[in-house]
């Protein structure tokens, strides 16, 4: 009993805990999870599980969640803490997937699918392992708010390994070139707000390892000021076009 509870205060997984108020992802993992709309019996996909807590969840939905990613540090954290009857975790690249056809009722992917440079492959392959009709729901990286200028794109897509920034129109492009059907979209952190917040975390990403301590402490301080400006934080005609984060669901054909 003593080694578990001092393996659930261990640090690196209580940092990852208090990283679930990093404002930048609340909403996007919030709205996913409620798209994606998991029921017991279902068989759902995770591209690039990560650290395994979100699929976690959805197996408490009464959900059979498969995690795929090559992570070298969060893959081994999502087999021991959130692995189990429900939730499986395994070392793949989504590029190439050696997984059988037709056998998911569903797929979610969470800020995954810009990273890939063949990422019309990635979506290739998840059509492939989806029963007909199933539901595909992700967020990617979008950087279209009003405003954020290319030099901001530029040091975000060296920042975070980021191959593309994706619009309304080319992922619906790209998702028909894979055999999916759009069905909904939605841009979030459109605001003025969101992007000033948004520009003060990335310069909490950018500490020196010296200062690695004020992340945390940055990150609840940011997403407390989001809650509190939230109800006078409106949307501009301009900002509805554009976000950092795009939410996208999707029907195999």
């Amino acid at each position: 009993m003593a080694s578990k509870m001092k393996e659930m205060l261990s640090p690196r997984l209580f940092a990852r805990r208090l990283s679930r108020f990093n404002f930048r992802r609340r909403q996007e993992c919030a709205t996913i999870l409620g798209w994606l709309d998991a029921r017991p019996g279902e068989t759902v996909l995770d591209v690039g599980c990560g650290d395994g807590y979100y699929d976690s969840l959805v197996a408490g939905d009464g959900a059979r969640v498969l995690g795929i990613d090559i992570h070298p540090r969060w893959l081994p954290f999502a087999q021991k803490y959130y692995g189990g009857e429900a939730a499986e975790f395994i070392h793949m690249d989504a590029e190439e997937m050696e997984l059988p056809g037709r056998v998911f009722d569903k797929a979610l992917s969470l800020c995954v699918v810009e990273h890939f440079r063949r990422d019309e492959t990635v979506l290739r392959n998840i059509a492939r392992v989806l029963k007909p009709g199933g539901r595909f729901v992700f967020s990617a990286d979008s950087l279209s708010n009003p405003g954020i200028s290319d030099a901001e794109r530029a040091r975000h897509r060296r920042r975070y390994a980021v191959n593309t920034f994706y619009d309304e129109g080319m992922i619906a492009a790209k998702l028909a070139r894979a055999g999916f059907a759009v069905e909904k979209t939605q841009y979030i952190l459109d605001t003025p707000l969101a992007l000033a917040l948004a520009r003060v975390s990335w310069k909490l990403d950018d500490l020196p390892g010296w200062l690695r301590f004020m992340r945390m402490p940055g990150y609840l301080g940011l997403w407390a000021l989001q809650q509190a400006a939230a109800p006078f934080s409106r949307r501009s005609a301009a900002a509805a076009r554009g976000g950092l984060t795009l939410l996208v669901q999707a029907r195999k054909i």
